[in-house]
């Protein structure tokens, strides 16, 4: 296969050079990147700024970039891992489903060097499939920074949104259809620990997610079945007060502008 080195002049002319063949390609859109604050250390800004894509930074308060109406949370593959095992992942796909119609993972690293390190490998492809099947969560795994911005580069260029007069709105918002048991699985399978089996597990013995949120930990744990060190961190968390903290840009305000 032949080899080719893409040179970006700028956000709308590319130059691509071939073993055999010099090309231009001219009016190619970039979608404007919209990058979170605190991406800035991890070095994937930087790359897609030598690749030519047009950055903004914000305070997201989901997703680490946003290209079009797609929401993209970068993770490395040891919190990938840490994240399944223990249901945060779960949380972070609900809150990122409810936001955007389309929801990415890129999970940087050796996947194969840190299952070697994982004690049961099969737990961690079913939670795997669950985040995939039941939240809808796209993930894709690259080696480093760079291929990660070169995945996002890449997504802005095209992505599977048709060439239009105009660029797509920033944020387009999931549909509300939901049917309203999955709705319910997925309220109670967000909150970290728990995961979907576990979610249908207390739904089939209490009938209702308020009557799930009202039980004492004793009925979580005994009556449910769930075991008493999850029936307490989920009672903790329900109990635990709310401590304000500052205000951030919300989703809502960047669709906006």
């Amino acid at each position: 296969m032949e080899s080719c080195l893409i040179w970006n002049l700028n956000a709308l002319h590319s130059i691509i050079f071939c073993e055999s063949s010099l090309l231009f390609i001219s009016d190619i859109r970039l979608q404007r990147i919209i990058v979170d604050e605190r991406e800035r250390p991890s070095g994937v800004p930087d790359e897609l700024h030598s690749l030519g894509a047009p950055i903004e930074y914000r305070v997201l308060d989901v997703a680490d970039y946003v290209v079009g109406s797609y929401a993209v949370e970068r993770k490395s593959v040891r919190d990938f891992v840490s994240s399944l095992y223990s249901g945060r992942l779960f949380d972070q796909a609900h809150r990122l489903g409810e936001a955007y119609r389309t929801s990415i993972l890129v999970v940087e690293g050796d996947l194969r060097e840190e299952l070697k390190h994982v004690r049961n490998p099969r737990s961690l492809w079913g939670a795997l499939i669950s985040s995939v099947l039941d939240f809808g969560l796209n993930i894709f795994f690259t080696s480093d920074g760079e291929q990660t911005a070169q995945f996002l580069f890449t997504l802005g260029r095209g992505g599977r949104h048709s060439r239009t007069s105009s660029p797509p709105p920033l944020v387009v918002r999931k549909p509300r259809g939901q049917d309203l048991n999955r709705l319910q699985l997925s309220v109670l399978a967000s909150l970290p620990g728990i995961g979907p089996q576990m979610a249908g597990q207390l739904l089939g013995y209490f009938g209702s997610l308020r009557k799930v949120f009202s039980a004492s930990m004793t009925e979580i744990a005994v009556g449910a079945g769930v075991g008493r060190s999850r029936a307490l961190a989920l009672t903790k968390l329900l109990d635990s007060r709310y401590k304000a903290s500052r205000t951030i840009v919300s989703q809502a305000s960047l669709s906006q502008e």
